[in-house]
């Protein structure tokens, strides 16, 4: 399978964005738990979101860390063609 990392401006502007959509998604999860409480399942949706938002930055994060080589190596587990 082919592979198409992003460029350095494309993974500072994606970077950008995440960062802004995990605040704006801690701001709805905090409303949405004061007005509905922690057992809600509209709080507990934005809590998931929140986390699902945090956990893609972070793994942008990892990329921008992994030597340029690593990108191009297949995933454990499958087989390089």
């Amino acid at each position: 399978m082919q592979q198409f990392p992003l460029s350095r401006d494309e993974h500072t502007a994606m970077a950008r964005y995440l960062s802004g959509i995990r605040k704006q998604l801690q701001d709805v999860s905090d409303l949405f738990t004061a007005r509905y409480g922690e057992e809600s399942g509209i709080a507990k949706m934005a809590v998931k979101t929140l986390l699902t938002s945090a956990l893609l930055e972070h793994e942008l994060a990892i990329l921008d860390n992994e030597p340029e080589e690593t990108a191009e190596r297949p995933l454990e587990g499958t087989v390089a063609a």
